[in-house]
């Protein structure tokens, strides 16, 4: 998707601002992920570790730590190119990385590389130019490091939720908050669409109760995606029917 010459001002100026710990962002925060992030952590519980899928260079961990000062956080990114600011994140923060794609079951898949990486992702059959990347499971991973929860867990995995969930069992057993990016569209076979994943979840136990940073697509204006937060559906949250 075409960026606005505003993402890619802020895009740029957050690049020279990360290794500094710092992210730019509207002053009017309230659907952006730092509102979020903030009535979160207001609502509580409080989280013990976040787990973070499709962590990129680190940026939106930095962020939910500011919310989250007291929690540990293990992030999740196959692709070699990141793998120097993880580095130094886990030097300066703790931050524990995991060079590999989370996934059902521990192996290898082919990734597809966006030319600007952000965009990468778990490959559709069929795609050329793809990267082979190591797969490892969030349940695996929690327990290698005898991580406890309760736990949060992010997702900015490009249709790829459910095999990352499913490698999760035991971790979702302890989650009280997930925040996945969701889609208007079937981004992959088998991606679920943002209302199919709100009632796949709820099924399983969690219930949407918050949203940021919707986009639309720049050709139409079609609602493209949006980051959801979702709750455990049996939270005193979700006690009252009323508005007030």
């Amino acid at each position: 998707m075409a960026e606005s010459l505003r993402q890619k001002l802020q895009r740029g100026a957050n690049a020279l601002l990360h290794p500094l710990g710092l992210h730019l962002a509207r002053a009017d925060r309230a659907f952006e992920m730092d509102g979020l992030l903030g009535r979160a952590a207001a609502r509580g519980p409080a989280i013990a570790t976040w787990v973070d899928v499709g962590a990129s260079d680190g940026v939106w961990s930095l962020r939910a730590r500011r919310h989250f000062p007291n929690a540990k956080f293990l992030l999740f990114e196959p692709l070699a190119e990141h793998a120097a600011a993880l580095r130094a994140l886990e030097a300066s923060h703790g931050f524990a990385h995991i060079a590999a794609a989370a996934g059902a079951t521990p192996g290898e898949i082919a990734f597809a590389i966006d030319p600007q990486l952000d965009g990468s992702g778990v490959a559709a059959p069929g795609t050329t130019g793809t990267r082979t990347v190591p797969v490892e499971t969030i349940d695996r991973a929690v327990a290698a490091r005898k991580l406890g929860g309760p736990f949060a867990v992010k997702l900015d995995t490009h249709g790829h939720e459910l095999p990352v969930l499913a490698g999760a069992a035991r971790t979702l057993e302890s989650a009280t908050l997930l925040v996945i990016e969701a889609y208007n569209f079937s981004l992959t076979p088998g991606c679920l669409r943002f209302p199919e994943l709100c009632a796949w979840l709820e099924a399983r136990g969690f219930r949407c109760i918050d949203l940021a940073d919707p986009m639309r697509r720049p050709r139409d204006g079609a609602l493209w995606q949006m980051d959801l937060a979702f709750a455990r559906a049996d939270s005193a949250l979700f006690a009252s029917n009323t508005y007030d």
